[in-house]
């Protein structure tokens, strides 16, 4: 059974590390390209008295993108880790998952309001930025009580 669970996993961390790759190369190539111009059809269009919050947008998009698929990728790993030593809730998952949620907000926020750096003058705030981080920090809830639970656990007789 415990074999099972982590070739699934390990299969599964495969295949999310594989399309968080794919983003964080797109997010990459379009951010260099709203700043120089290479590689994306559409180059940044910068609004009088507010390009540095339109290349902070940029920025913090894709340093966000890759910190959220970076935790992602560590929470999956940390898991396989306890699953073979035998931990079924990694303590350190607990910190990974409060970080992405404060993380996916920043990224989220930064992604709807991408289309300012393209030159568009509307501020959006989506029910995303919101809804994303509250959920994960409800599993980060639950996934504390689940390791104080195992670690009673492990210690009863």
């Amino acid at each position: 059974m415990k074999q099972n669970s982590t070739k699934s996993l390990k299969w599964l961390t495969g295949v999310a590390g594989f399309f968080c790759l794919i983003a964080v190369v797109r997010m990459t190539t379009q951010t260099l390209g709203f700043f120089f111009g290479h590689a994306v059809a559409q180059r940044a269009v910068w609004i009088d008295g507010i390009e540095l919050f339109q290349g902070s947008i940029a920025i913090f998009r894709w340093l966000g993108g890759i910190a959220l698929f970076g935790l992602l990728i560590a929470f999956m790993l940390n898991s396989i880790k306890g699953l073979n030593n035998g931990v079924l809730f990694p303590r350190k998952n607990i910190s990974i998952l409060f970080c992405a949620a404060a993380i996916s907000f920043v990224f989220f926020f930064c992604n709807t309001n991408i289309s300012m750096v393209l030159g568009e003058r509307v501020f959006k705030i989506d029910i995303t930025e919101i809804l994303v981080p509250a959920i994960i920090c409800t599993f980060a809830i639950m996934y504390k009580v689940a390791v104080n639970v195992s670690e009673e656990n492990s210690l009863t007789i």
